[in-house]
C-alpha cells in the first residue's frame, strides 16, 4: 500500500511538472519576431540606421537651440528600431550599440552636449557596423 501511494504521488508530481513546464518552454518569447526573413532583417537594419541618423542630426543641433525632447524621442525610436533586428550574429554588437545610445541619451538629459554628440556619432557608426557584420556572415 505504501509503495502504491508513493507511485501515485510521484506520478502526480511528474505529470504536474510536465504540464507546467511544457507550455512555457515552447512559447514564443514576447516581442520576438519568429522566422524573420533575410530581407526583413535588412529592412530592420535600414530602419534602425535611418532612425539613428535622424536622432544624431537633432543631437548635433542641440547647442543651436534644437528641442531636447525631440532628440530624446528620436533616440527612443532608434532604440526601438534596433530591437526589431532579430539576428544572433549581431547580438553582442547590438548590445554595445544600445549601450552607446543609452549613454548618449543620459548625456542629453544631464545637458552634457559635447559627450552626447560624441556618443551619438559613435552609436550611428556602430549601427552601420552591425549591418556590415550581418552581411559578412
Amino acid at each position: 500500500m505504501t509503495l502504491l501511494k508513493k507511485l501515485v504521488i510521484a506520478s502526480f508530481i511528474g505529470t504536474a511538472l510536465l504540464a507546467a513546464s511544457a507550455p512555457t518552454a515552447m512559447a514564443k518569447p514576447a516581442g520576438k519576431i519568429e522566422n524573420q526573413s533575410p530581407a526583413a532583417v535588412l529592412a530592420a537594419f535600414d530602419d534602425a540606421i535611418s532612425a539613428a541618423e535622424a536622432a544624431d542630426s537633432v543631437v548635433q543641433k542641440l547647442e543651436s537651440g534644437a528641442d531636447t525632447n525631440a532628440a530624446l524621442e528620436l533616440m527612443k525610436e532608434a532604440k526601438q528600431a534596433l530591437n526589431h533586428i532579430e539576428s544572433a550574429t549581431v547580438n553582442r554588437e547590438k548590445e554595445k550599440a544600445n549601450g552607446l545610445l543609452k549613454d548618449s541619451r543620459l548625456a542629453v538629459i544631464k545637458d552634457d552636449l559635447k559627450t552626447a554628440k560624441a556618443l551619438m556619432t559613435e552609436a550611428v557608426a556602430k549601427f552601420k557596423e552591425l549591418k556590415q557584420i550581418y552581411l559578412r556572415f
